[in-house]
């Protein structure tokens, strides 16, 4: 396979943040494993009032898909965590709020599908697959990723003495608003597939009473 010579450059950009990269998915798979755990300290009546709206929400998908009014609120508030994880990283004091951030979004993730397993089982499984899963195999990663290198130029921005050696960041930094831009598009692939392919089939699997 012959390898271009953009695809290089990113490869020597990106084995820069291994490290980040790495912590940055332990902190986020740490959030998912608390959510998750979450679950055990819901009352009774948290249960029931969670288990009658996802119900509600499966019947009104089962009906008719609601594609109207999705996209464009979804899609805000992912580009709006990815924001985050930008000025974040781009702020001498950020790496430690990015973290944060990465392990609430991880957090919600792992209540989530927790919760809808542990209600409805091996429907849950399905519903938390295709409800869930499916959107999160683009946006998980562009988290992860904006994480990862948000930690570690934060912390080049902190270990950087003096104008001429934060000037010397300037490549990188200039590559670091690319990579979030590219992230931004792969929140849209997402996000598209969280409003319109996942309503989609839950509609089908529900007519099969799944």
């Amino acid at each position: 396979m012959v390898r271009t010579h953009s695809t290089t450059i990113w490869d020597e950009y990106l084995a820069h943040y291994v490290t980040p990269v790495y912590i940055a998915s332990a902190m986020f798979a740490v959030g998912i494993l608390f959510g998750a755990l979450a679950i055990e300290t819901l009352t009774p009546a948290d249960i029931f009032s969670l288990i009658t709206y996802l119900r509600h929400f499966i019947n009104v998908e089962t009906a008719s898909p609601t594609y109207h009014g999705v996209f464009q609120p979804a899609l805000s508030n992912n580009l709006k965590i990815l924001g985050l994880l930008y000025i974040l990283g781009v702020s001498v004091a950020g790496m430690p709020l990015v973290l944060v951030a990465l392990f609430l979004r991880g957090f919600v993730l792992g209540f989530s599908v927790a919760f809808i397993i542990s209600s409805l089982h091996w429907q849950g499984f399905v519903l938390a697959l295709i409800a869930i899963g499916l959107q999160n195999l683009f946006i998980v990663p562009a988290l992860i990723i904006v994480g990862g290198v948000a930690v570690g130029f934060s912390w080049q921005l902190i270990a950087a003495r003096g104008t001429a050696a934060r000037r010397s960041l300037l490549p990188r930094f200039g590559a670091f608003t690319s990579l979030v831009l590219s992230m931004g598009l792969v929140m849209v692939v997402g996000t598209a597939i969280e409003a319109f392919g996942s309503p989609f089939l839950i509609h089908i699997l529900g007519r099969w009473g799944i």
